[in-house]
């Protein structure tokens, strides 16, 4: 038995570095330098993926015969680590895989 998707695009995790505020307050300078990006993880349909940007959805409805996303993300090429494409896996009869 296949797992029945609602829409025909795949499913990927996305590795993207994003911009993350310091503390407010004085900090010294060597400390300000070494501050990290931080590491975000992103699970959805992939919807666009060119030069430009990587576009997810992690949300998909049909209501009405209108077919909608909710919770998608644009993010840069450039911040872009890795997309990873998420493979379907069986669960065994005590519902563990």
């Amino acid at each position: 038995m296949t797992m029945d998707l609602p829409i025909d695009k795949p499913l990927v995790l996305v590795t993207w570095l994003d911009a993350k505020d310091g503390q407010t307050g004085w900090h010294s300078l060597d400390d300000i330098e070494k501050e990290s990006l931080a590491i975000c993880y992103s699970v959805g349909w992939l919807l666009v993926r060119n030069n430009e940007k990587v576009v997810i959805m992690s949300d998909y409805a049909e209501c009405d015969g209108d077919k909608e996303g909710g919770r998608h993300i644009a993010i840069p090429n450039g911040w872009v680590k890795s997309v990873t494409f998420l493979k379907e896996e069986r669960l065994n009869e005590r519902g563990t895989v």
